[in-house]
């Protein structure tokens, strides 16, 4: 596909490096021509020095046929307008960032159909949604859902003295309606592999594996692995930014107490005008005496999410020190999330990572859909849909191996509206819908064989 690109701040960025690995054509287009030239130095896009606003630009880059204009830039009406331009000269598909929550508000106006957006995407309302389901769902280090609710994607760490340890895959006794679809383990080297496990694998202590399955049975999981199942009363957030602000009204909406500590006081009365029933302190998260103080170890989940990396990384430490036993931090920079696992930090989660997993759903169309990606690409979820011309139709899963890729799982079959989680013996029909897990390398094969 050909995609226009309009910002190239660290989202426009990152997005376009995943597009381009994809075997997309990018066209990434900013005014700073400085920050253009740095981005084409390490990401395989062309770049076009302008605004988005510019009519006569985007109809120039008509003549290279466009499947996508998508609006990053960090301005939303920049963004909007963009989208609107880009729609009246002919572009087939367009989606716009926005921060403001109010744009996604329709009871009023539908900024959509103003706009001509065929899909708005807000980074910071969507990592605040990663990290709420993270908080609800106990032990869990990722958790997605999928076919309407009725599949469910969770990631947890094994426990140091699960009993079941180190037994073969096809030796466990696994709950029903669940498949081990990733394992991501830790080596001597102190390098981490990606497995998409089979049979003969196993899995270990301190191991993160993603299950996958039928919802109600993924809700049990915590009892398999002797996860104890905790509840959530109270929160502190550093940082009143806007994935802060998005979390608090979440959390609020659950009747969690929540703390938000902010050194920015005019931001700290927007705040308070917004989140009547939070707590708001005027004050530097950095400073442990406070904290001390103030008692925030006595909270159950710390969130560090200022607009600065290196604050977020502080902080959720300083949150550890003094007493808060789970803590996650907000990071812009993917590169940094393989740091904070050996610091103790319990999670991460990127805006930039959460931007780039919806977009790639809605660029990706036909017969496979990107649903969500993993350790920085290494892993992909995928939908994909059975053609009456696939290979592999009326073979049972068992016998498919030579068709297959083998760092690929099928681990859903949808047909008619029913979940089926996949084993040996069940056939794929033309018409159904599969979820997969596979390396993102094989999109291109995938449509060859389904």
């Amino acid at each position: 596909m050909n995609i226009v690109i309009i910002g190239a701040g660290g989202i426009g960025q990152y997005i376009s490096s995943m597009l381009s690995k994809e075997q997309h054509n990018v066209i990434l287009i900013d005014q700073n021509q400085s920050v253009l030239e740095k981005a084409s130095w390490n990401i395989d896009v062309a770049i076009r020095q302008g605004s988005g606003t510019d009519w006569q630009l985007l109809d120039d880059l008509l003549e290279l046929s466009p499947d996508f204009l998508i609006a990053l830039t960090n301005d939303d009406e920049t963004n909007l307008v963009s989208c609107a331009i880009a729609k009246h000269l002919g572009y087939p598909n367009t989606i716009a960032r926005v921060h403001d929550n109010r744009f996604l508000n329709r009871t009023r106006l539908d900024f959509a159909h103003i706009f001509e957006v065929d899909d708005f995407i807000g980074p910071e309302l969507l990592v605040a949604n990663d990290i709420l389901k993270y908080m609800i769902s106990p032990g869990s280090l990722a958790v997605e859902n999928f076919a309407h609710g009725a599949v469910q994607l969770r990631t947890l760490a094994i426990p140091p003295k699960w009993r079941k340890a180190n037994k073969k895959l096809n030796e466990l006794d696994l709950p029903k309606g669940i498949i081990v679809g990733l394992i991501r383990r830790e080596l001597p080297s102190g390098k981490k592999e990606v497995l998409i496990p089979h049979g003969q694998d196993i899995i270990s202590t301190g191991d993160e594996v993603t299950f996958i399955g039928e919802t109600e049975a993924i809700s049990e999981l915590h009892h398999y692995l002797g996860i104890p199942r905790k509840t959530i009363r109270s929160v502190v957030i550093v940082g009143g930014s806007i994935t802060g602000l998005n979390l608090a009204k979440l959390l609020e909406k659950r009747n969690i107490d929540v703390r938000i500590i902010e050194k920015d006081f005019e931001r700290c009365r927007e705040l308070a005008d917004q989140l009547p029933n939070c707590t708001i302190m005027n004050h530097d998260a950095t400073d442990i005496d406070f904290l001390q103080a103030e008692k925030i170890g006595s909270s159950e989940v710390f969130v560090a999410c200022t607009n600065k990396d290196e604050v977020n990384v502080l902080t959720a430490l300083l949150g550890k020190e003094v007493g808060c036993d789970d803590v996650i931090t907000v990071l812009a920079n993917t590169s940094f999330a393989s740091l904070v696992g050996e610091y103790g930090i319990n999670h991460a989660v990127s805006p930039r990572v959460s931007a780039a997993d919806h977009i790639m759903s809605q660029v990706l169309s036909g017969t496979v859909t990107s649903l969500v990606s993993f350790y920085d690409n290494k892993a992909e979820i995928m939908e994909v849909n059975v053609s009456m011309d696939s290979k592999i139709v009326g073979i049972p899963l068992s016998e498919l191996g030579p068709y297959l890729p083998s760092d690929f799982l099928i681990a859903i079959i949808q047909n008619r509206g029913r979940i089926m989680v996949a084993n040996g013996n069940r056939i794929i029909s033309p018409g159904d819908s599969v979820i997969v897990i596979t390396d993102p390398k094989h999109v291109r094969e995938l449509e060859k064989i389904f």
